[in-house]
């Protein structure tokens, strides 16, 4: 049995299934909040360069602290800041692909992961328009809705389908460089959500998920998940909260 320890106590908190059971149900509870408001006026919080904030953003995740409080295990989400990121936390993304729900586009997800550190324990990834809950618990396998899933056997660069983001590029050059990145991929698709990228990499849906300039919680609950389908997870962090990732089948 694979246990989560209260750090510097010593304390069992909850067996790493258990907490994965209530982070899934959190997820379905959340995207079934989103679901219900999703034809409904949405009011925006704030809108600055290409990031929009919606009111529901801070709705919802006060709705998964509120049920992930019974873990006893700290929050870091993408609308609340805490006071202090302890080590051992959850990471949750009340709705990643905020842009694609606020206009009706269905690649939007609740994305909720258990971290130690920088080691991700469990990854829940909610996409509650298609009713698709991808889930991965460490050293328990993937799966999608209850059935195991892998990453793609696809080993050439030429047969791949890679799904990206593009980039808020700041000068010509580094625009160009990212067009170069894109030559020689069979196929290149954008979604505008990290996290549903990294489920259809962990899925065998796409072969090879990478992008810049994006948060932990964009991507958090991807790395257990691609992982414990069999694949690579590959993060650095570039400049204070951003990251570079690259999320891949292994083979490419």
């Amino acid at each position: 049995m694979i246990c989560v320890w209260m750090l510097g106590l010593g304390l069992k908190i909850m067996d790493l299934i258990e907490l994965g059971l209530i982070a899934k149900k959190t997820a379905k509870k959340a995207g079934n909040l989103l679901l219900s408001q999703k034809t409904k006026k949405k009011i925006i919080k704030s809108e600055e360069g290409r990031d929009i904030k919606l009111e529901l953003d801070r709705k919802t995740e006060e709705l998964i602290r509120h049920e992930l409080a019974i873990t006893k295990i700290g929050v870091q989400g993408e609308e609340i800041v805490p006071n202090a990121v302890e080590k051992m936390r959850w990471v949750v993304d009340p709705i990643d692909g905020t842009a694609n729900y606020f206009r009706g586009l269905n690649q939007c997800c609740v994305s909720i992961a258990l971290m130690n550190g920088n080691k991700s324990l469990i990854g829940i990834i909610y996409d509650f328009n298609s009713d698709e809950c991808y889930e991965a618990v460490k050293d328990h396998g993937a799966k999608l809705n209850d059935h195991v899933i892998s990453v793609s056997s696809v080993d050439l660069k030429n047969k791949a389908t890679l799904t990206t983001g593009f980039p808020a590029s700041e000068s010509v050059t580094s625009s160009m460089e990212f067009l170069d990145s894109l030559k020689g991929w069979k196929k290149i698709r954008m979604f505008g959500s990290a996290a549903l990228s990294c489920a259809y990499v962990a899925s065998g849906k796409c072969d090879f998920y990478a992008e810049k300039g994006i948060f932990l919680w964009d991507f958090a609950a991807g790395i257990c998940l691609v992982e414990e389908a069999g694949g690579k997870a590959e993060i650095f962090l570039i400049d204070g909260e951003r990251y570079s990732v690259k999320f891949s089948n292994g083979k490419l």
